[in-house]
């Protein structure tokens, strides 16, 4: 009867644990996902970083119609100007940098390459496809 009941309490056990592993994968993803989550929540973090050297560099609260200072040329002259943060200028996988391309007196592109999906219901302006994405700012109405 002893070995029964071990044999009971053991496969019930087992059932248990396989299902709260298989939950919490399904929950939080696998340990490969989450580091894909966790390099993309980097990238973004480093394209909002340039996003508000840009910001600071070149924003007049006061001028409304116009930028104290034109916006720079290149990653390397805003990671020259920078004063608040460092800027990473480059994936944190592959090392390539960042492109940063200015398509008008007031606006610029800023793109990457992302793993996966982001499609979150906060800063949605940050939201982005797989793949490389461009976010596109005017530093006169910043997102």
């Amino acid at each position: 009867m002893t070995t029964r009941i071990h044999t009971v309490f053991s496969v019930v056990f087992s059932v248990l644990v396989i299902g709260a592993v298989v939950w919490g994968v399904a929950l939080v993803g696998t340990p490969g996902t989450a580091r894909l989550q966790r390099l993309d929540r980097q990238r973004l973090a480093d394209l909002r970083t340039i996003f508000r050297e840009v910001q600071s560099l070149c924003q007049d609260p006061d001028l409304k119609d116009e930028l104290k200072r034109a916006l720079p040329a290149t990653l390397d002259d805003l990671a020259t100007l920078a004063r608040s943060e460092r800027i990473n200028v480059a994936d944190p996988v592959t090392s390539e940098p960042y492109v940063y391309v200015v398509t008008s007196e007031t606006t610029y592109e800023l793109c990457a390459t992302f793993a996966l999906e982001r499609d979150s219901d906060v800063d949605v302006f940050w939201n982005h496809p797989p793949g490389r994405h461009c976010f596109t700012v005017d530093a006169l109405d910043p997102p």
